[in-house]
């Protein structure tokens, strides 16, 4: 009950684009492509707000890093956790903050459970072909080994999304680019196997937050001063 609450208006509010579009155009794989970057689109505010946020705790832990590398270097222990805990306390720092880290990654996944549930359900895609996508209900099943079908547009969106965390990389600190890492590998597992429909729209999802990513890192490549590298 609690489950359908949180999930239900996401679920809703995907639809209500999904219809819309639908209505302009009689392709359910431009349908997609086009739910997709609204929804990314509409989401971009929100993206500020979390980039802020991380850039806020990324500074913090710069601050305080060359001060706990001497500890850990120093002390061992329980001295070391004092030393380090009042490095906390005068930085107003506790480490349950650096789950602050993940807010932007808190902030798809309602969104990407509306999408789910939505298009994985959705009866219309049944022998709906696309490109060279060939049932949108079904897994793409592109490349044929023997008898083992593969399918390429979860490893795609893999790549894809390895390659907007590479490019968002230059900011952030080490456990962010393992968590990235993780993320990615997490979707390729529980998407391998979902219909092409589902794939495409995050797919899109994730070219369209490789884009944002590439603007991010010009905009901050501009403005680092002249011999001063990311």
């Amino acid at each position: 009950m609690l489950g359908s609450l949180f999930v239900d208006p996401f679920v809703r509010f995907i639809g209500f684009i999904f219809y819309f579009l639908e209505s302009k155009f009689h392709s359910y794989g431009l349908v997609i492509i086009f739910l997709s970057i609204i929804v990314s689109t509409i989401l971009l505010p929100l993206y500020a707000v979390a980039e802020w946020i991380q850039q806020k705790e990324r500074n913090i832990q710069l601050k305080m890093k060359p001060k706990i590398d001497e500890y850990k270097s120093v002390f061992k222990g329980y001295e070391r956790y004092l030393y380090i805990s009042h490095l906390y306390k005068i930085n107003n720092y506790h480490p349950v903050y650096a789950l602050r880290g993940l807010v932007g990654l808190l902030i798809q996944i309602p969104f990407f459970i509306g999408a789910y549930a939505f298009l994985s359900h959705f009866t219309g895609f049944t022998e709906v072909p696309f490109l060279f996508l060939k049932d949108l209900s079904q897994a793409d099943a592109l490349l044929k080994v023997g008898s083992l079908y593969i399918n390429i547009l979860p490893l795609v969106m893999t790549a894809v999304n390895l390659l907007s965390g590479y490019v968002y990389g230059f900011s952030v600190t080490k456990n962010e680019s393992v968590s990235i890492i993780f993320v990615a590998l997490f979707f390729l597992v529980i998407l391998y196997t979902s219909p092409s429909a589902l794939l495409l729209y995050w797919t899109c999802n994730n070219i369209y937050n490789l884009g944002k990513n590439l603007v991010i890192r010009s905009i901050h490549t501009r403005k680092q001063p002249q011999g001063d590298e990311s």
